[in-house]
């Protein structure tokens, strides 16, 4: 058997990510960056030799990463502040988005690698120049630092706020092939953060989609839930949830009573029958308590109809009380 053992570059990485003090998850986003823009090519080589990662591509990866953890998730980054102010670059994401929505008059939410195009260009290249302008201030030479020790994992030079990370040719080969364990080393500890600033479920699938272009969709598990919701109005015309009126079959739509966006999954016990219209004004928003004791009767309604899968699962979220229990920390 040949034995092989982790490059010492590597343990250096792996030291650094297990090691790191957070009080944000900026180093995480960091991290994360340079892996991609590494792993992507998204350097340029100097006379030297050496490989230099702009700080303009890092803030590029970071803005998308907080886009879609901001827009689709509503993750918070780091602990409520007694000021209420938020770091900075979750600012700047905010405020781009915010932008963004009053351009396309839609507060639904898009990923970022669909929309970047439709930004404004001067809007898009202010928000990367303001989130490059912070990097330098703590991040970029806090990240090495073990135990005040800084690790050669590459150089930068915050006191003359360079514009580049520097790799050596050799770095790079060892982060290209060890990219992917780094990046979900990375998102591990970023999940494990975000769960003491959040109380949504399912943060690790949150993390891990941060710079996808699709969101996850089982097609033939909606189908099926969609048959097994139209069982309780077997011999009748199907009503929609929100509206009380008949819904006709062309028009039928699945809606998550607690959004999507904080449940990040599709469970029949949050799932009701509403026309495409209503759905698609919904958007995120928050239901009412109103909703929320109508949604619990529908349940109890309906539990005994279903296939015995179904079934379980609506018995376990009823006696669970998973429907009072997402609803509050969805509010939270």
């Amino acid at each position: 058997m040949i034995e092989t053992s982790v490059p010492t570059y590597i343990d250096q990485w792996i030291s650094v990510i297990e090691n790191m003090k957070n009080e944000n998850t900026y180093k995480l986003a960091w991290g994360r960056a340079l892996v991609e823009c590494v792993f992507h090519d998204r350097y340029e080589k100097d006379i030297f030799g050496q490989y230099l990662v702009s700080l303009s591509s890092i803030a590029e990866c970071m803005l998308r990463y907080y886009w879609n953890q901001t827009f689709f998730f509503h993750l918070r980054q780091s602990p409520i502040r007694k000021d209420q102010r938020i770091a900075s670059i979750v600012r700047i994401t905010e405020e781009l988005i915010e932008k963004y929505k009053a351009k396309t008059k839609s507060s639904i939410p898009v990923w970022f690698d669909r929309v970047q195009l439709e930004l404004d260009v001067k809007d898009y290249q202010d928000a990367i120049k303001k989130i490059a302008h912070v990097l330098p201030n703590d991040v970029s030479w806090r990240f090495k630092r073990v135990n005040n020790e800084f690790l050669p994992i590459y150089e930068y030079d915050a006191e003359r706020r360079s514009s580049y990370v520097i790799f050596k040719e050799e770095e790079v080969k060892y982060i290209k092939s060890y990219a992917i364990v780094l990046s979900k080393l990375l998102n591990y500890k970023w999940a494990q953060l975000l769960e003491r600033f959040n109380y949504s479920p399912n943060i690790v699938k949150k993390v891990n989609s941060i710079s996808e272009t699709n969101i996850p969709r089982n097609s033939s598990a909606i189908h099926q839930i969609r048959n097994e919701l139209l069982k309780q109005f077997q011999g009748g015309d199907p009503i929609d949830f929100y509206s009380g009126e008949i819904l006709q079959p062309e028009e039928i739509s699945l809606d998550h009573v607690i959004p999507w966006s904080f449940m990040y999954s599709d469970d029949i016990w949050n799932l009701v029958l509403t026309s495409r219209s209503i759905n698609s004004s919904k958007s995120n928003s928050i239901p009412s308590q109103q909703t929320i004791d109508r949604l619990k009767v529908r349940n109890d309604q309906i539990v005994d109809l279903l296939d015995d899968k179904y079934k379980i699962e609506m018995e376990a979220a009823i006696q669970n009380h998973f429907v009072d229990k997402y609803f509050f920390e969805s509010r939270m």
